[in-house]
């Protein structure tokens, strides 16, 4: 009985041996091609203290960086080609030090390495020329928080987020259309948003019952394209002008949406 039980106990035990070394040799293969000789990566990855740093590597984990094959070198410096520590960690510095790629006034240089439209878009507004000027004023992750793991999709976050600067219980003068401003242009990006994805549900209707609408969608691309511009000038704060962009983007896309609605019905 005791012989039974003592087999029963090892099969299982390869059993789990072996499903773990399945799940090991899976997770190695679905790893991007870019992370596997990255030493920073292979080494955070078993970190289990500091917790914080633990537990940044885990937010880039399942980060749009980590997806688009954006590794922690990109941003943070250092050299992830070797496994010595202390050659893997030269040029890192803590955000807070000013030579660090991560230092308030350096974020928009680092991030401008892929997001080129966007920082072109920021280094224009008052709220940088202040940054660099007096150190008053947001920069990247002020917004998007650590590794960009945060986009700002709430009308009520964004009015949130500009009160906690223009409110009246800061140094500042007190500003409250601002955060009102802020939040109308989220709601116009999802007003928006929301009518070209009807107009899109239109169409694939339309075509189901053999019509044809190249030319409204070419004209609703171009309204999604409007949209688009929208978003990435949100970055200069220049709300009335964003709202009007937003605008034309949901008018554009209404009146094909209707278009498409009327030939559909007929």
């Amino acid at each position: 009985m005791l012989k039974k039980l003592l087999v029963v106990i090892f099969s299982g035990l390869w059993c789990v041996t072996l499903v773990l070394a399945q799940r090991s040799a899976n997770a190695q293969q679905n790893e991007p091609a870019v992370y596997k000789n990255n030493s920073c990566v292979s080494c955070h990855s078993q970190l289990a203290e500091p917790v914080r740093v633990s537990n940044k590597y885990l937010e880039w984990q399942f980060s749009k960086h980590r997806e688009k094959g954006v590794s922690c070198d990109k941003c943070h410096g250092g050299n992830s080609a070797t496994a010595d520590k202390q050659k893997a960690h030269t040029g890192v510095q803590k955000a807070s030090v000013r030579e660090s790629r991560l230092y308030a006034f350096n974020q928009p240089e680092t991030c401008n390495t892929c997001h080129k439209s966007i920082v072109n878009s920021f280094v224009q507004s008052d709220h940088y020329k202040k940054l660099r000027a007096v150190g008053l004023g947001p920069t990247c992750n002020t917004c998007h928080a650590h590794m960009a793991t945060k986009v700002l999709y709430s009308a009520s976050e964004a009015s949130d987020l500009c009160a906690q600067c223009h409110n009246a219980i800061n140094f500042l003068p007190p500003r409250p259309e601002i955060p009102a401003q802020a939040e109308d242009v989220i709601l116009a990006f999802q007003r928006a948003n929301n009518v070209i994805n009807w107009a899109k549900l239109l169409i694939a209707e339309g075509r189901r019952h053999g019509l044809n609408f190249d030319a409204d969608e070419t004209q609703l691309r171009q309204s999604e394209a409007l949209l688009s511009d929208a978003k990435i000038a949100w970055h200069s704060f220049e709300l009335r002008d964003i709202r009007k962009r937003a605008d034309d983007a949901y008018f554009a896309a209404s009146r094909i949406k209707d278009s498409v609605r009327k030939r559909i019905a007929q």
